[in-house]
C-alpha cells in the first residue's frame, strides 16, 4: 500500500513537471545566446549539478567561444552527425525550436520526458566525489571549415600553418622572448610517438578559470623532454627558442645592449657555431623524466594479470588511451618541469647528481668482474658470492680515504673482510691482489710476442691470416683490460679463467704468426 502510494505520488510529481516542461518548450523563450546553446546538454545534464558540469560551463561562457557562442555540442560532436554513436542522444531535440516543433504522441512525448527526469534523478542523488570522465571531443569538430580548417589557405586555414605565439617569458636581462608554436608540426605523424596518435585534445585539454579549452605547458614539455638526449631531435631548443643576439656579458649581468662588450664577446651564435652543447649551462631547467607509476593503473583499471602485465608497453599504452582518448597523459606520467634555477638550486649539483654525464661506464669493469660476465671464450658467468647475495659496494667499500690527488673515497680493506667472515679472512685481500699481478705479467708477456710476430708478419702472411690473428689479440686484450681495470680481487676465479684465455689467444696467434 505504502508503495502505491509512493509510486502514485512520484508518478503525479513526474506528469506535473513534464507537463510543465512541455508547456516551456512551446512557449516564445527570451534567452541570451549562451543559455540557448546550452540547451541540448542542459536537457539531460543539469548544469546546477554536479559542480563538474557547472564549472565547465562558467570557464566556457568567460572563454573566447562562449564569447561568440558557440555550443558544447559544436565541439562535443562531429559535424557529419551531431548524435552519432550515442543513441540515446537521438531522441534529445538540438534546440528550443526543434523541441516546439517536435510532432509526437502524447505517449511518446510523456516516455521521453520520464526517461530524462528519471537521468536527472539520477544525476541529482550522486556524490560529489563520484568520477566522471572528460567528454571525447572529435577532431573534426575542431577542423571544420568553419573553425580551424587544416588546408592551410584563407584566412581561417592560416591558423594551421601559421607560427604562433604559444608563452611569453623573460630573459636574465630582462627582456621579452617568446615561444612559437605551429600545429602542422605537430600533427607531423613521422614526429610521434610509438602507438600515438595525436589528436586536438591531447594538448588542449586542460580547463581553468578563464579558458576551457586551454593548453598546458606540462604536456609541452613531457612530450618534448621524455626519452631524449638535451638539445636533440624533439628536445631540441631552437625548437622553441630563438637563439638571443646579446653578448653572454649583456644577458647575464643585465648590461644595456648599447654598451659597449669586450671585442670578440661570446654569444649564443657563437657557441651554436662550434658546438659547445647547450647542457654546459642550461642543464638545470629540465628535471624529471616523466616517469609512468604502475599503481596509477589501479586508478582506472583492476588489477587484472592482463592489465598489469602490458602496463609499461609503449605501444599498447598510447594506442589504449592517447589514440583512443580514452585518458589524459598525467593520469599515467609524472610531470617533467622546465624552468630557471632557484637560488637555492645548485647548477654544479645537477651534473654531479648522474655520474653518467662524464662517465659514460662508471666501473664498469668491477661490474663485469663481479657478475663473472664479459669477455671472451667464457662459456657461461662465473659470479662472485658476494653478487650473489646482492652485496654492493658498501659493503666493502666503507672505509674513508684519499686518492693519489687527495680526493676523498672510500676504500675496502681486510677488516671489512674480518666484519662478516672469519679472522682467516684477513690476508685473503693481498694474496688474491698478488696473484692476479703475477698472472698479469705472465701474460702481458706473451701479449708482447703475439704483437711482436705480428709486425713481423706484416707483408709477408696472407691477408686472412692477419685478420685471424688480430681478432684472436683483441680478444685476449680485451679480457686482460677487465682484469686490470676491475681490479682482481673483485672476482678472483673468474679474473684467473679470463686471464688463462687471454694467454691461450696470444699462443694461438704467435703460433699462426709464426
Amino acid at each position: 500500500m505504502k508503495k502505491a502510494i509512493v509510486f502514485s505520488t512520484v508518478f503525479i510529481i513526474a506528469i506535473t513537471m513534464t507537463t510543465s516542461l512541455y508547456s516551456a518548450e512551446k512557449a516564445p523563450v527570451n534567452r541570451t545566446p549562451a543559455e540557448k546553446t546550452q540547451f541540448f546538454c542542459g536537457y539531460c545534464h543539469v548544469l546546477t549539478y554536479p559542480k563538474i558540469i557547472k564549472k565547465a560551463y562558467k570557464s566556457w561562457k568567460k572563454d573566447i567561444h562562449g564569447e561568440k557562442a558557440i555550443s558544447c555540442e559544436e565541439c562535443h560532436y562531429p559535424p557529419e552527425k551531431m548524435t552519432v554513436g550515442i543513441p540515446e542522444h537521438e531522441k534529445i531535440p538540438s534546440d528550443e525550436k526543434t523541441a516546439a516543433g517536435k510532432k509526437e504522441t502524447e505517449r511518446e512525448f510523456m516516455q521521453t520526458q520520464l526517461e530524462v527526469l528519471s537521468r536527472q534523478i539520477t544525476i541529482l542523488g550522486m556524490e560529489e566525489s563520484v568520477i566522471r570522465r572528460r567528454p571525447r571531443v572529435d577532431d573534426r569538430s575542431c577542423t571544420t571549415s568553419n573553425c580551424h580548417p587544416t588546408t592551410g589557405k584563407g584566412k581561417k586555414g592560416e591558423y594551421w600553418v601559421k607560427k604562433l605565439d604559444f608563452i611569453e617569458y623573460e630573459r636574465p636581462n630582462k627582456t621579452k622572448a617568446v615561444v612559437s608554436f605551429t600545429h602542422k608540426a605537430h600533427f607531423d605523424k613521422r614526429k610521434w610517438i610509438e602507438g600515438q596518435k595525436l589528436h586536438c585534445t591531447t594538448c588542449h585539454s586542460l580547463e581553468t578559470e578563464e579558458r576551457h579549452f586551454e593548453v598546458s605547458k606540462q604536456t609541452c614539455f613531457l612530450c618534448h623532454f621524455k626519452n631524449t638526449e638535451f638539445n636533440e631531435e624533439r628536445a631540441e631548443c631552437s625548437l622553441c627558442h630563438e637563439l638571443p643576439e646579446e653578448s653572454i656579458e649583456q644577458l647575464v649581468k643585465a648590461v644595456k645592449s648599447d654598451e659597449q662588450s669586450e671585442d670578440g664577446a661570446t654569444n649564443h651564435k657563437k657557441l651554436e657555431k662550434n658546438n659547445v652543447p647547450c647542457v654546459s649551462c642550461h642543464l638545470q631547467i629540465v628535471r624529471g623524466d616523466g616517469p609512468v607509476n604502475k599503481g596509477k593503473c589501479l586508478n582506472c583499471h583492476e588489477n587484472s594479470k592482463s592489465i598489469m602485465e602490458d602496463w609499461d608497453h609503449k605501444l599498447t599504452a598510447h594506442k589504449e588511451h592517447v589514440t583512443a582518448q580514452t585518458a589524459d597523459c598525467f593520469n599515467c606520467h609524472e610531470t617533467i618541469q622546465h624552468k630557471k634555477g632557484t637560488k637555492d638550486f645548485d647548477h654544479l649539483d645537477v651534473a654531479l647528481a648522474d655520474c653518467r654525464q662524464c662517465h659514460a661506464e662508471p666501473h664498469l669493469h668491477q661490474r663485469q668482474l663481479l657478475a663473472g660476465i664479459g669477455g671472451h671464450g667464457m662459456e657461461k658467468a662465473y659470479p662472485v658470492t658476494h653478487y650473489e647475495v646482492n652485496v654492493n659496494c658498501i659493503g666493502c667499500h666503507s672505509k674513508e680515504s684519499h686518492d693519489e690527488k687527495g680526493r676523498k673515497i672510500k676504500v675496502a680493506t681486510a677488516e671489512t673482510c674480518v666484519n662478516c667472515h672469519t679472522e682467516g679472512e684477513r690476508p685473503l685481500i693481498k694474496k688474491w691482489k698478488n696473484d692476479v699481478v703475477d698472472f698479469l705479467i705472465e701474460a702481458r708477456d706473451m701479449e708482447k710476442e703475439a704483437l711482436e710476430a705480428m709486425e713481423a708478419g706484416k707483408g709477408k702472411l696472407s691477408k686472412t691470416t692477419i685478420q685471424e690473428a688480430m681478432a684472436l689479440l683483441k680478444n685476449g686484450q680485451e679480457n686482460l683490460r677487465i682484469v686490470d681495470a676491475g681490479g682482481g680481487v673483485h672476482n678472483k676465479k673468474f679474473s684467473v679463467y679470463l686471464i688463462d684465455v687471454a694467454i691461450e689467444n696470444f699462443e694461438d696467434a704467435t703460433d699462426m704468426l709464426k
